[in-house]
């Protein structure tokens, strides 16, 4: 006895399942390739960070350097707190107005 023959309806209903199967699949490796970029990064950042910070305690005039690149580029209070920079006049003004009630 031969199998039953799939209807048009059916042939296309499996064909859709298979289609949204593939989609999430799709889906899966892409989300897979992002993270692993995100975590090449991050690895090449700490190894350059490492470096940088290794080169500066034997060489001050590269760490004077360093320095100043980090007091013009860095902006965010957060990390420049981090860093041990001065915050920013703008910052210390709000600062102030928050502390004052406004």
């Amino acid at each position: 006895m031969s199998p039953k023959r799939k209807t048009p309806e059916e042939k296309i209903a499996e064909l859709e399942q298979q289609e949204a199967q593939i989609k999430a699949r799709i889906l899966r490796e892409k989300a897979r390739a992002r993270q692993e970029a995100r975590k090449l990064d991050t690895r090449q950042k700490v190894i350059i960070g490492g470096m940088v910070k290794a080169h500066c305690e034997i060489d001050a005039a590269f760490k004077s350097q360093i320095d100043q690149l980090l007091d013009q580029h860095v902006r965010r209070d957060a990390d420049r707190k981090a860093l041990g920079l001065p915050l920013l006049e703008t910052d210390k003004e709000a600062m102030a107005n928050e502390g004052h009630g406004g």
